[in-house]
């Protein structure tokens, strides 16, 4: 290293992700269109997922299709790719919006790679383990006589 300013990369270093390949995020100009979108005439903030008046509480902006099964991410972003969700009531519950995205993902990737040829890891075929002989119980009959017994007439 002779003053130079580049840094070399040891082989095998993970390259810097695309910026095609990064999560596209709405603008804060887009935020505000969303939420004037969601807007009543009185003031408050609906959820688009609800309807649930979620003035006060955590908002959430999310985009209507998943930005994971999303291909072409050159494309910009508008108000009509994303709506206003409120956190607790549709987004992120047990079985809301985000759970279901994440399964939808997952999904998606398993057939891309089936697609591809990749095959899931096989099990390990082996014989397993044995049956284990059934336990004695007290009401079945001896099968040879016990020594501590006698027959005394």
């Amino acid at each position: 290293m002779s003053g130079s300013s580049e840094t070399s990369k040891p082989p095998g270093a993970v390259p810097p992700r695309s910026p095609s390949a990064l999560r596209r995020e709405f603008s804060r100009t887009q935020k505000v269109a969303m939420i004037k979108r969601a807007m009543t005439g009185a003031g408050q903030i609906l959820c688009e997922g609800c309807g649930l008046n979620i003035t006060g509480k955590v908002i959430e902006f999310d985009h209507i299709i998943p930005e994971a099964l999303i291909l072409d991410k050159t494309a910009d972003l508008s108000i009509a790719d994303g709506h206003v969700l409120g956190r607790d009531c549709c987004h992120r519950r047990p079985g809301g919006k985000t759970a279901c995205d994440l399964a939808d993902i997952t999904e998606a990737k398993r057939r891309e790679a089936k697609h591809l040829g990749i095959r899931p890891r096989p099990r390990l075929a082996g014989a397993g383990f044995t049956p284990p002989e059934p336990q004695r119980s007290a009401s079945r009959p001896l099968t040879k006589p016990a020594a501590w017994r006698r027959n005394d007439p």
